[in-house]
């Protein structure tokens, strides 16, 4: 079973790793007193790498389909559009990194 729903589960693993890994320097930044600047130019490296990270996910999911040779099956189908959604997801939900003011 686990080896037949691993094409689902990358995308959105992912997204929540970044989301903990953005929502902790958001923290950070704010307890440790961090430069504005600074604090903001960390929080949109970190945003980037983890866009970066799920397009390379995606370009592996992809390769590797097309690598087995035979007709994509719909959980790989349904695999690669769960990465595009948290694809999708990672842009609206850190989107507000850029913009927001960062400490309250």
């Amino acid at each position: 079973m686990t080896r037949t729903l691993w094409p689902i589960l990358p995308g959105f693993t992912l997204w929540s790793l970044a989301f903990i890994t953005l929502y902790a320097l958001q923290y950070m930044g704010c307890y440790l007193a961090w430069q504005p600047a600074f604090h903001r130019t960390v929080l949109i490296l970190a945003c980037l790498a983890w866009l970066a990270m799920l397009v390379a996910c995606l370009i592996v999911q992809l390769k590797l389909i097309r690598r087995s040779g035979a007709a994509p099956t719909a959980v790989h189908r349904i695999g690669v559009g769960a990465t595009l959604a948290a694809l999708a997801a990672t842009l609206v939900t850190f989107a507000p990194v850029t913009f927001v003011s960062m400490c309250l």
